[in-house]
């Protein structure tokens, strides 16, 4: 029958010792990456040693579970521990949590894109992996921010390392540590069966009769099999000189006596525990630290992207950064020394643009080098050549609208077809297509809609970073427009736009409700000026709250006009005449707003208008978001006065809108329409075929506007009493 202790899997690999080096400083450590930069020679195929990595990474999260469950069962069983095991059995929880999250960040595919070493010692290893054994070889397991940053920054002055390899820096270092505990649970193993293995000897010691000599010590004598041999020799009265004289006759032999023995077992117990206890502690650093700040301070590429000309990339949230990042991979070979002769291309075709167009030109951005329309100019000058899958769907983009009806077309051709084919009879083949054709139609629509996320998957629109707060050019207005029906409606109204406001607290972010009177037969009807008297207070007390640097909330109040066609009294144009009106106000033409109620002196500057309806919430910080992404120069607006439309860039920006989870279970329609809900439905990119496709959306009367160019497109386009209150431009 196996014990827990003859259960051990049997080791595939070498069990080698823990990673033992000379402890270096900040300057040694220095010295050791330059020298390992000059020293790795790549290999000129990355897809090497990937099933051994793989293997030995199982294999090290094997061994650990099973020394996690023979120290329990010791413990269990009351048995001592090592200082060493006792790290290991207090901390499994988070050796257990890395392994899991090394597998998540660690996929096969990514591994295989790594650069690998050629050298016949370390043939097939990732070349980041070698610098983390080694960076943690010479520590002892010691990590910090600041050896982090030395080191690898040290590496890069003699060969810049990619940035997949400077991502999958942490990780690589959570996977050396791991092998650093498994060798040193091991080691606690090795020493565990050793004492096991002294006390085996002395149950059978205990068996010998007094006068049969005792039995014969083991060939192999282990320093941890010694001490508790030494320690068990107590237990024995007579026989105890007769055993210690044989023990120190075989260790005599190796020229050594048992007081070095004893020595030498605890200063290994102690290594152990202090080797175990940085590793530990470094395991925590690395599942703590924010990597992505690290990142940038390493990455050569980053601190060649800094440099763009606009002024712009620094300005930019991380997300958006990494976007550029990922194109300047997307165009390079996979070494570090291509990257950055793109990113420095990408710099100086910014600056060569700085020398033709104007100040504030998007081709001085190199995002549009690298994302927008300078693409294409860019890609030759870096030799880049798309795979085929890029040039079939550059080529579906370049014939989008061929590509969508076509498919649509054939794929209803097709059910139309196998429907009169299963069609018993010739006579009905006709009655059978045309009844056929609108399921067909539906199907098609409903597998090109499918297939247009994978073609053109939902891209994140560049940002400006503006948690610092909003710039003066960006200064925004959110406007509700609505009807005052009611003193009650109207208290509602005003906990609502406080609501939001408090979510989006910035001093150059107004609040304005944009407010008619219901229809009437005639142009004032009894309790109009109360109603009117109540908004006005609201506003007035809301600005007295918060108000301090300056009026947050407005009103702006239109009276009722005749309306023929209707043949009532009502607010022109409704939703549609109040977002114009209130354009052209801030353009300082006369409207039809009789009361304005906030100070009106900062409405010349205000830049973009965000839509809500009364019923709409604006979550925390998302006018920030979408300002932000307005004022990126990449989504500027250019009006094309010969064709009275927008060519390029973005006047209307329209946020993903969802219902709330409380709504979502209103009813059965509401459970099978509202989609996926959740704490935060706007982190996710939801995909629309005619904005992912066609480059183009439909307005839904939601969102930020910017006012100049929304004044422009709609004055000359859009009839007066031609558009209903929720008809979709």
């Amino acid at each position: 029958m196996k014990t827990l202790a003859d259960a051990r899997p049997s080791p595939r690999f070498a069990p080698p010792g823990p990673f033992r080096g000379e402890l270096l400083s900040l300057e040694g450590l220095d010295v050791l990456a330059r020298e390992l930069a000059a020293r790795f020679t790549l290999a000129r195929s990355t897809r090497r040693g990937v099933r051994r990595f793989l293997a030995r990474l199982a294999d090290n999260a094997r061994v650990l579970r099973h020394a996690y469950r023979v120290l329990s069962a010791d413990v269990r069983s009351a048995e001592a521990l090592m200082p060493a095991a006792e790290w290991i059995l207090d901390n499994f929880h988070l050796i257990e949590g890395q392994i899991v999250d090394i597998g998540r960040n660690l996929p096969r595919k990514y591994y295989l894109e790594l650069p690998k070493l050629a050298s016949p010692q370390l043939d097939g290893m990732a070349r980041v992996y070698a610098m983390a054994l080694e960076l943690i070889r010479h520590s002892d397991g010691r990590l910090d921010i600041q050896r982090l940053t030395r080191f690898v920054s040290s590496y890069q002055t003699v060969a810049p390392l990619t940035i997949g390899e400077l991502w999958a820096w942490p990780t690589m270092l959570k996977v050396a540590l791991i092998e650093n505990l498994r060798r040193l649970a091991e080691q606690v193993l090795e020493s565990r069966d050793g004492r096991i293995e002294a006390d085996r000897y002395f149950l059978r010691l205990e068996a010998t009769p007094d006068e049969d000599p005792p039995p014969e010590l083991p060939d192999h004598l282990p320093t941890a099999y010694v001490v508790q041999f030494l320690e068990r020799l107590r237990e024995h009265g007579p026989r105890a000189s007769q055993l210690r004289a044989r023990l120190e006759e075989r260790l005599a032999a190796s020229e050594m006596t048992p007081e070095d023995v004893i020595r030498a077992e605890h200063q290994k117990q102690a290594t152990a525990q202090v080797s175990c206890g940085n590793s530990i502690t470094s395991l925590r650093l690395c599942a703590s630290l924010d990597w992505s700040r690290f990142f940038e301070q390493v990455s050569l590429v980053e601190q060649v992207l800094q440099r763009d000309p606009a002024g712009v990339y620094s300005r930019m949230d991380f997300a958006s950064r990494d976007r550029y990042r990922q194109a300047v991979e997307e165009l390079a070979e996979r070494t570090g020394e291509a990257q950055m002769r793109v990113a420095l291309h990408c710099i100086e075709r910014a600056r060569a643009a700085a020398g033709r167009a104007a100040g504030g030109h998007r081709a001085l951005h190199v995002g549009y080098h690298l994302i927008g329309g300078g693409r294409r100019t860019l890609e030759a000058d870096v030799d880049y050549r798309p795979g085929l899958r890029q040039r079939f769907r550059r080529i579906i983009f370049a014939h989008a609208t061929a590509f969508y009806l076509g498919s649509i077309g054939i794929l209803t051709a097709l059910g139309v077809g196998g429907a009169m084919a299963l069609a018993p009879g010739s006579g009905a083949d006709v009655w059978v297509a045309v009844l056929a054709a609108i399921p067909a139609s539906e199907l098609a629509v409903s597998i090109v809609q499918w297939l247009v996320p994978h073609l053109a998957p939902p891209r994140r629109l560049s940002r400006l970073d503006l948690r610092g707060g909003v710039p003066e050019e960006g200064r925004t207005m959110v406007v509700v427009p609505t009807l005052l029906t009611s003193e009650a409606r109207i208290r509602t109204l005003l906990e609502h736009i406080e609501v939001q406001a408090l979510g989006n607290v910035d001093n150059r972010i107004h609040f304005a409700i944009l407010s008619d009177f219901e229809d009437a037969p005639a142009a004032e009807i009894p309790g109009d000026k109360e109603l009117l008297d109540a908004a006005r207070r609201g506003i007035e007390a809301l600005n007295a709250r918060y108000g301090q640097g300056g009026d947050r909330f407005y009103l702006f109040h239109r009276a009722r006009r005749w309306n023929p066609r209707e043949g009532t009294w009502m607010g022109w144009e409704r939703k549609r005449g109040k977002i114009e009106e209130l354009t052209r106000l801030l353009r300082g033409a006369t409207t039809g707003f009789t009361l304005q109620v906030g100070d009106l002196s900062v409405l010349h500057k205000v830049r973009y208008c965000i839509v809500l309806d009364s019923d709409t919430r604006l979550p925390r910080d998302v006018a920030r978001q979408l300002i932000g992404i307005a004022l990126h120069p990449l989504h500027w607006p250019r009006f094309d006065l010969s064709v009275a439309r927008i060519t390029e860039g973005y006047g209307v920006l329209q946020p993903r809108v969802s219902v709330t989870m409380s709504s979502v279970g209103g009813s059965i329609f509401s459970r099978i329409y509202a989609g996926q809900t959740g704490v935060d439905p706007y982190t996710t990119a939801v995909s629309d075929t005619y904005q992912d496709l066609f480059t183009e959306g439909i307005y839904t009367g939601k969102g930020l506007i910017d006012v100049d160019v929304f004044t422009v497109s709609l004055v000359v386009r859009v009839p007066e009493i031609a558009v209903l209150s929720h008809e979709l431009l």
